[in-house]
């Protein structure tokens, strides 16, 4: 018995590295679901659609080597849920998280409504004791 990796496309397995079986060959196929072993830490602590945390996934993995975040959080309040990208410099990481919102919205045609605030104004938030702060801080970490 031998085994061979496939992907699964338009109804049928199709090998993805060389394989040498015979025309007609029989096989049994066992294959791996999107578990939630595969899905990132945050994914049970984000209230929001299955759409929109995959989004929200694809969007972390695309700002990832662009820019280098303190921290994302995700933060759901009666008014909507927002993404905040705390970073060093809001200047260098703004068109970056932007463009990049933009394409998983392009890609998957859902809206994320992304914030990049830099770590000075979240300090001036903390300490004039802001309502905002207050919910970032509270939110979930996507990191």
């Amino acid at each position: 018995m031998k085994s061979v990796k496939a992907v699964f496309r338009n109804g049928v397995f199709v090998p993805v590295e060389p394989c040498d079986a015979l025309e007609g060959c029989e096989a049994v196929v066992v294959y791996s679901e999107g578990t939630e072993e595969s899905l990132p830490g945050w994914w049970s602590r984000v209230e929001a659609s299955e759409e929109k945390k995959r989004a929200i996934k694809e969007f972390i993995e695309g700002i990832r080597g662009k820019v280098f975040p303190q921290e994302v959080k995700f933060v759901s309040s009666p008014e909507g849920a927002e993404i905040f990208v705390i970073v060093d410099s809001s200047e260098s990481a703004l068109k970056p998280v932007m463009e990049e919102a933009l394409k998983v919205y392009e890609r998957l045609g859902v809206y994320l409504p992304v914030q990049v605030i830099a770590t000075s104004r979240l300090n001036r938030w903390r300490e004039q004791g802001s309502e905002i702060f207050k919910q970032i801080e509270g939110g979930v970490s996507l990191l």
